[in-house]
């Protein structure tokens, strides 16, 4: 990575990381990135898409989950980065600016395109003997790196890789991981069923960056449907001692 692409690398990364609420430092004289949570050190951003750390820095579960997330963030941002660097132009009739071609299959593209906002992603049909595009769905900027995650399940899903029906939503996966949790704490299992519950568990909190706050919406939801039924209705039974 040169130092041009360093350079655009950390400004789409640190876009991404103020969007989660991270706070971002200017580069160090090493070259590295320093990103902080709380006022406090966290940890540096490597210009290779890892991360650099003191054990004392994620010393308790929030800033270990915290550190997980900037990780992903890092990984995520350099891997498409790296691909908007390598891609050809995408060339379409009535096509202006700079898009980048990252994917093309059965007859659909998945474009990226740099902004001050950082990196916009972009869906089309090809059409006119692939000489024009169709149906643009477009993805960010200013949504960090959850554009990237949903335009490449748009290009799946759209371009026949994978079938929607593969697919979850976000809703229905804070149901099941609700459901989950529920069951790990509530029901006697087995051993083998409670380890592919928990690492399904594990799994959707990597995939849904904010998951804590769809399952407390959906738990506040249920809480006032409960309320606005009659004791009898809601399906509980209630002891008192």
């Amino acid at each position: 990575m040169n130092a041009e692409e360093k350079n655009r690398y950390f400004q789409e990364l640190t876009l991404n990381l103020r969007h989660e609420g991270f706070v971002v430092k200017p580069e160090t004289e090493e070259g590295l990135l320093p990103v902080e949570l709380d006022g406090q050190r966290l940890c540096l951003a490597l210009d290779t898409g890892a991360v650099r750390y003191w054990r004392e820095d994620a010393a308790d579960d929030h800033r270990s989950d915290a550190l997980d997330r900037v990780t992903s963030i890092a990984k995520t941002t350099a891997e498409y980065m790296r691909q908007m660097e390598a891609a050809p132009q995408l060339t379409a009739s009535g096509l202006t600016g700079d898009y980048r071609l990252l994917a093309d299959f059965n007859g659909v593209v998945l474009a990226g395109h740099p902004t001050k906002y950082g990196v916009q992603f972009a869906t089309w049909e090809r059409v006119q003997e692939r000489t024009g595009l169709n149906a643009g769905a477009y993805y960010g900027p200013g949504s960090g790196m959850d554009s990237y995650t949903a335009a490449k399940q748009g290009f799946a899903t759209r371009s026949g890789l994978i079938p929607r029906s593969a697919l979850f939503t976000p809703e229905q996966l804070t149901e099941v991981y609700r459901s989950i949790h529920e069951t790990l704490e509530n029901y006697s299992i087995t051993s083998e069923r409670q380890e592919h519950l928990s690492s399904a568990a594990e799994q959707i909190e990597r995939t849904i960056s904010d998951l804590e706050d769809r399952v407390g919406m959906s738990l506040q939801k249920e809480e006032e449907f409960c309320e606005s039924l009659d004791p009898g209705q809601t399906g509980y039974i209630f002891f008192v001692e």
